[in-house]
């Protein structure tokens, strides 16, 4: 069973923007299902929790400026990348580095550059559960869990099955 609290959903939101590229392969029917799976997870998270993120009018009166600040750390989130990212399969280039003497000094960098982007996108997901601590006011220590989510009827665990797609269809 899973439990969900601020982050988690701060991750599902994030996770069903247009952008969003966690989870995703290159094949249109997976990356459909699994985002209309998560997009009712989302929903049911929402409605559990008590609250509209998409909706500028479900933000109280006070702190609905955030609102814009949420959004664009939303945006910002979802465009963290990295040099490889989207190349599917790297054993290319990689073989073709490996035939240079810059091959140790690319690897390093891109190494960095990984570890940046994933401390770039904890910090953005930081000030996302920030603003919906915010958001939910008194309920920002609340929890709901996979059994929270089937007794209105969302099955967390109903995603689609990587293993019934040819991931790589549309490469």
């Amino acid at each position: 069973m899973i439990t969900y609290d601020r982050r988690a959903l701060a991750k599902a939101y994030a996770d069903v923007h247009p952008d969003a590229k966690d989870g995703y392969y290159y094949n249109a029917a997976f990356n459909t299902a699994l985002r209309e799976h998560r997009q009712e997870v989302l929903d049911g998270l929402q409605r559990l929790f008590g609250v509209a993120l998409d909706d500028l009018g479900g933000w109280p009166a006070e702190v609905r400026a955030l609102y814009l600040l949420f959004r664009g750390t939303i945006k910002s989130y979802v465009a963290v990348d990295g040099p490889l990212s989207g190349s599917g399969e790297a054993g290319l280039l990689y073989k073709q580095l490996a035939g240079t003497d810059r091959q140790q000094h690319v690897l390093a960098s891109l190494d960095r550059i990984t570890a940046c982007a994933v401390r770039s996108r904890e910090a953005h997901l930081d000030v996302l559960e920030s603003l919906i601590e915010v958001v939910l006011g008194d309920r920002r220590d609340m929890t709901v869990t996979s059994a929270d989510l089937k007794a209105i009827g969302v099955d967390d665990t109903a995603g689609p099955r990587s293993a019934d797609y040819d991931l790589w269809e549309d490469y």
